[in-house]
């Protein structure tokens, strides 16, 4: 009774590290130097205005259409639905074994 005692005490204390703060790890910052003859390197969707403060916008992403007919979408909902029963059947089979 003592030993069990003395693991469940120790399994309490070893698990409540879970829940304390743990260090920050050490990031390196890395600092990209430019020489006067390399050329600068913009980012879409950065400015810097007259100070010197940076302005970020979004970029908003192209629309694509889909050109699939109804029918290859209809074929396509009809593969991944028997896929699915495929892996849920074997999966089925696998675990009553």
């Amino acid at each position: 009774m003592a030993r069990f005692f003395l693991l469940a005490l120790c399994l309490f204390f070893s698990g409540a590290q879970a829940f304390t703060a743990s260090p920050m790890p050490h990031r390196m910052s890395s600092a990209i130097l430019m020489s006067e003859d390399q050329e600068s390197i913009e980012e879409r969707g950065v400015s810097f205005d007259q100070d010197g403060k940076s302005n970020v916008w979004a970029i908003e992403p192209k629309v694509e259409v889909s050109v699939k007919s109804s029918e290859e979408t209809t074929q396509s909902a009809l593969i991944a639905g028997g896929a699915i029963v495929a892996a849920l059947g074997f999966a089925a089979v696998a675990l009553s074994n």
